[in-house]
């Protein structure tokens, strides 16, 4: 183990609260063209957890940090060694890992949340729909992960609002685009590819206006 990471284990240990939550980037399982996804459904899982009551909900970016010192670059997490390693790194007490496919015109996305200390997996849950609600598929495993968050830390982690009033809003977007494109963006911005990343956000709100996780980050690249 290098010094930095030593030291970042030690950092991470003293500042692990209760109910400390890392989401580690997905295993797309087949279709090679969705392969970004896996960056752009951390980031809003990521979103929808952050800011819940008395939860600690590590950054994406830090997340992204610590893979490149690992050199996994935006790998998904499957070996339970390594995302003990990771999620201790992290200073994370539970680890949100998963899995997502997509089959004729069919998207599924599977997670869990496991606790780090021991690999028990504490909550299961996926969703499916067709690819034009992703957006619903991703809101509705996050309800499902805030609920048991929830359930664990009482008081901690509010629900999100009814999925019922999202739906309402489906319009005529292509929200699965619009998340790829968002997932670039955030690739780029890994990258210090800033043109790209600008010229991918805002292609996320055009394919679908609804997604304001790419509002969210080109307004940070303006502060």
């Amino acid at each position: 183990m290098s010094l930095l990471l030593g030291l970042c284990l030690f950092v991470a240990e003293a500042l692990a609260g209760p109910g400390s939550v890392a989401v580690m980037y997905f295993q797309n399982q087949g279709n090679p063209e969705l392969e970004p996804l896996k960056v752009g459904l951390t980031q809003m899982l990521t979103t929808d957890l952050v800011g819940a009551g008395g939860v600690t909900v590590v950054e994406r970016t830090q997340l992204q940090a610590l893979m490149d010192e690992l050199k996994l670059g935006h790998s998904a997490v499957v070996d339970k060694d390594t995302s003990s390693k990771l999620g201790k790194l992290l200073g994370a007490e539970y680890l949100i890992l998963g899995s997502y496919f997509s089959l004729a015109g069919t998207l599924r996305v599977d997670a869990r949340l496991v606790r780090v200390e021991t690999g028990e997996v504490v909550y299961a849950s996926g969703s499916n729909g067709t690819v034009a609600e992703f957006l619903d598929i991703e809101r509705k495993v996050a309800a499902g992960f805030r609920e048991r968050i929830g359930q664990l830390i009482p008081g901690a982690v509010p629900p999100l609002p009814a999925l019922a009033a999202l739906t309402s809003a489906v319009g005529t977007g292509q929200p699965l685009d619009a998340a790829l494109k968002f997932s670039d963006g955030l690739i780029a911005l890994d990258q210090h590819e800033l043109p790209r990343a600008r010229e991918s956000f805002q292609a996320a709100i055009a394919a679908d206006p609804r997604m304001d996780a790419a509002r969210a980050q080109l307004a940070s690249m303006e502060l």
